[in-house]
């Protein structure tokens, strides 16, 4: 069995002290030489050297792992986001401790006890589908330890840094996109409308319908959960009074809007040739439908990236140029929306 190359190992084949060794390992080489830095760095290499971690951490005062806290890692869209996290991590030769909630405060706190305990240098918190406001989000400003949010609206916290998307604006131009279609009757499926972000969608929603100068039926409106079965239960919803009205759904995220599609083409109602259907997200999911579901792309993987560079950023101890970063929506027509008189031919 080969036998495992310690610090003091690599001292002795430098013929240098061990702290000098470990003061190059930690980039703090104040007081040696480039000639000595390179020396060791190369032994290093050439023995395949790979310091303890958990020693390394007890000396730096650092884990090199940041968390990230999120409601749903079956989202497509929290998995895109992870990967711009990730990538920023793996630049910065860090690990990113994955925190999956399951929209619930209970998993979120256990994991903020864990986090608490030095687990993680810094902390990302996501949108949380119960609740945005957590006490312990208080404990950590006052002990100064660096955390950023990613679309978590969080009124009582004002200044604390984050990412966010214009999520009033991506409904008002999706809703305008359908209207200009032709349609008037046009049901509604939010978020959890305890989120800011799904009830900023609302609003611009009905700020759009009204701006056209059409009266929202609230008969149409209904409160998902941005999930897949939430989608599809509205759907349902929708169509339980007999023959619909309406002839297109604005589906919250594009999970509920996968879920109503295949509520509708199930009960006959093909998209969009009887009801058309647009989303929210622009998540990747396989091309299996046709058409693919019109939406507003929100940019998941540069957001994780933008909030990771702001955390690593207050990680050093320095200070923010933006501390409040706000990402535009972009459609994405996709063929899910038709012209209301194509609508009513089919």
């Amino acid at each position: 069995m080969k036998q495992s190359i310690t610090i003091k190992d690599i001292a002795k084949l430098c013929e240098v002290s061990i702290a000098t060794v470990s003061r190059v390992i930690n980039d703090k080489p104040e007081g040696v030489s480039e000639k000595t830095i390179l020396r060791i760095r190369k032994v290093i290499a050439d023995m395949d050297y790979h310091p303890n971690s958990v020693a390394r951490s007890m000396v730096t005062k650092r884990s090199h792992t940041i968390g990230l806290v999120i409601p749903d890692v079956r989202n497509p869209f929290f998995s895109e986001l992870a990967r711009g996290v990730e990538d920023v991590c793996n630049d910065n030769s860090y690990g990113c401790f994955l925190c999956n909630t399951d929209g619930s405060v209970e998993k979120e706190n256990e994991y903020i006890r864990l986090l608490r305990g030095r687990v993680a240098d810094g902390v990302l918190f996501t949108t949380q589908n119960d609740q945005e406001f957590n006490e312990a989000f208080l404990d950590f400003q006052r002990r100064k330890y660096p955390f950023c949010f990613i679309e978590r609206y969080v009124d009582e916290m004002p200044t604390v840094p984050g990412v966010y998307f214009d999520n009033r604006k991506g409904a008002e131009d999706l809703a305008d996109f359908i209207i200009a279609k032709g349609h008037r009757r046009i049901a509604f499926i939010s978020g959890p409308l305890v989120t800011h972000n799904a009830r900023l969608r609302k609003e611009g929603f009905l700020g759009a319908m009204r701006r056209h100068g059409l009266v929202p039926d609230e008969s149409l409106i209904i409160e998902g959960n941005y999930k897949f079965n939430g989608g599809y239960e509205a759907a349902l919803r929708l169509l339980s009074t007999g023959a619909p009205d309406f002839t297109a759904i604005l589906a919250s995220n594009d999970l509920m809007a996968l879920g109503a599609y295949q509520c509708l083409e199930e009960r006959g109602y093909s998209v969009p040739a009887r009801i058309s259907i647009a989303g929210f997200d622009n998540i990747i999911y396989p091309p299996v439908l046709r058409p693919m579901i019109t939406t507003i792309e929100i940019p998941a993987y540069e957001l994780g990236k933008s909030a990771t560079e702001m955390l690593f950023t207050l990680m050093k101890g320095e200070e923010l140029e933006n501390p409040r970063r706000i990402f535009e929506p972009v459609l994405r027509d996709k063929g899910s929306v038709a012209e209301i008189q194509k609508t009513r031919e089919g």
